[in-house]
């Protein structure tokens, strides 16, 4: 004949969705103390009030969970079984505790920038200086994109931060002006245009010059300035970067019109000069994009504080297209 076993007595079956975290505290407090009155002591609590959250726990599992025939705290089959996956839970539950709790405090975090050529060379890497000094544990991710790509981007919050050179037309991006940067013709120190007192657009005709093949915005304006004062723009070679068009200037096989912020070490080290034209003025205005700053990361809005806070003047670093 077959007998019943102690956890044979079933309570109404429950599906356990409502239990939380606390009720399952309570029950590795008893697993541990061994004891109803001392689990109480140790979660600050009454031994009626852990007594009532573990029936509670036991309704909702469907299932006794310690044994009640005997004075000593005895677990059941299914209070043992419990056991490991109630550590696991609270485990993971201080873990996300502590991981939400870096974050507000930036002992970690990250933030994704999306930004061209010469802002990812010669803007960006004295702003994040400053703020990796600030913020050491943050990690950063710069994401070089072609200049119309960013703003969709960062309106799809595939990218924290945008930098851009026009005001986005979508409504649901916020934009801040950063800096205005100078479009220049740089040169090598021996041509001779670095020796004239003075020079125009109309002077360059036959010139060489070396194009960025990406740099589509400032060329156009660029092309309408020498076609306005009936001036050829001849273009020896096009190049992707910045780096190599100096490079080549540098070489004495053309000359370059290029954002002042990508020649300012080589204009200090005079390996090139910038040559004032007449006629050519071409100033352009950078933006830092993002979406609402109330769902930014907080390490992308401090970073966002950091940028817009430092002055853009004199020497210091300044965005530019590509």
């Amino acid at each position: 004949m077959l007998t019943a076993g102690k956890d044979s007595h079933r309570l109404p079956p429950g599906s356990g969705r409502s239990m939380d975290l606390l009720q399952l505290e309570h029950f590795l407090a008893v697993v541990d103390e061994k004891s109803f009155s001392r689990a109480a002591e140790r979660v600050f609590r009454t031994q009626p009030a852990i007594s009532q959250s573990i029936k509670k726990l036991e309704e909702e599992i469907g299932a006794p969970l310690f044994a009640r025939d005997t004075h000593e705290v005895s677990l059941t089959e299914s209070g043992r079984l419990l056991v490991d996956y109630a550590r696991r839970l609270l485990r993971l539950r201080d873990q996300t505790v502590n991981a939400l709790s870096e974050l507000r405090t930036f002992q970690a975090g990250s933030v994704s920038i999306a930004a061209a050529e010469s802002a990812a060379l010669y803007l960006l890497p004295g702003r994040l200086r400053s703020f990796l000094d600030k913020f050491p544990h943050i990690k950063l991710s710069i994401h070089r994109r072609p200049m119309d790509e960013i703003p969709r981007v960062v309106l799809d919050r595939e990218i924290d931060l945008g930098f851009v050179l026009e005001e986005p037309t979508f409504k649901e991006l916020q934009s801040t002006p950063i800096h205005t940067d100078d479009v220049i013709l740089i040169a090598p120190p021996q041509h001779p245009l670095a020796k004239r007192a003075r020079v125009r657009v109309e002077d360059l005709g036959s010139e060489r010059f070396i194009a960025h093949h990406g740099c589509t915005g400032t060329m156009q304006k660029v092309l309408r300035v020498f076609e306005t004062s009936g001036t050829p723009f001849q273009v020896a070679a096009e190049l992707w970067g910045f780096e190599s068009i100096k490079s080549f200037v540098i070489q004495g096989v053309g000359l370059a019109i290029v954002p002042r912020i990508t020649a300012l070490r080589e204009l200090q080290d005079n390996q090139l000069v910038h040559v004032p034209v007449e006629g050519l003025s071409i100033k352009r205005q950078t933006y830092m994009i993002c979406r609402d700053t109330r769902y930014l990361p907080d390490a992308a809005r401090e970073l966002l504080n950091v940028v817009t806070s430092h002055e853009w003047n004199g020497k210091s670093a300044c965005l530019s297209e590509v």
